[in-house]
């Protein structure tokens, strides 16, 4: 039987490496009093918020996985550095286009390379808290953020898989692509479950072709439309939440 959790969300604030102060809540599953949870990680898409994650937060909560979800540098709450609030450009527009100069530019003023490293001081974070088990940890990013814990994924100690939702923007990290397939390469004791949907604006279908193709632990799947990032959640949910539920060692709850 399971007892109401009396741990309370915990707000995360953490320096990246250039002063900027990553914001993030740290959520706990209702499970047994006492027991260690394993942690995701999520890193969610440009120009978004880790509140785009709500859907598989709750999946994951029900599971008995702690999330912690954050805002990326320039996001949300994620905008104080020591030269005062630094935001994305956000679209001045509709059209594709609008969106790409607009990425662009915020990656350059925002640095968004460094998202690989702020995704690992977030990860160590939540790994210290209380009843989180640094032996259980899972890593799940979309569009720039699926690239960014791509990249992380090696330097995480406990990693035990890896999701992403249109994983992209990768050439705004050094050597991105080549870094991202051989850091997927390298892990190959980790499961990883790439998704895209066939006609994302942003090359995610080529990404999860390219980044898995001939990796038996890399699972694509590609699914049909032009939604990008957590807009595919759904139709990709039966694929998603089985494979956490066997990479973590949970049970899904039934009642």
């Amino acid at each position: 039987m399971f007892d109401a959790s009396p741990l309370s969300p915990l707000e995360m604030s953490v320096p990246a490496a250039d002063g900027l102060v990553l914001k993030g809540i740290l959520r706990y599953p209702q499970a047994p009093l006492g027991a260690r949870y394993p942690l995701a990680v999520l890193a969610h898409q440009y120009p978004a918020t880790g509140d785009s994650f709500a859907p598989l937060v709750i999946d994951l909560l029900a599971l008995g996985v702690a999330t912690l979800a954050f805002d990326l540098r320039g996001h949300g709450s994620s905008i104080q550095s020591p030269d005062g609030p630094r935001v994305i450009d956000t679209p001045a527009g509709f059209t594709l286009e609008d969106f790409g100069t607009a990425f662009m530019s915020s990656a350059r003023r925002l640095d968004f390379a460094r998202i690989e490293d702020d995704i690992l001081r977030v990860a160590a974070w939540g790994a210290a808290q209380n009843y989180v088990d640094p032996e259980r940890i899972a890593l799940v990013g979309a569009s720039v953020g699926g690239s960014g814990v791509l990249l992380a994924a090696p330097s995480v100690t406990g990693l035990r898989a890896v999701v992403t939702f249109g994983a992209a923007g990768a050439p705004v990290f050094p050597d991105g692509p080549a870094r991202i397939r051989a850091s997927v390469e390298r892990l190959r004791t980790v499961p990883f479950l790439l998704t895209s949907s066939e006609q994302d604006a942003f090359d995610g279908a080529a990404n999860v072709r390219a980044w898995s193709d001939g990796l038996a632990h890399a699972s694509p799947r590609i699914v049909p439309g032009s939604a990008h990032a957590m807009a595919i959640y759904y139709e990709v949910r039966d694929e998603v939440v089985p494979m956490l539920t066997r990479a973590l060692g949970v049970e899904r709850r039934r009642g």
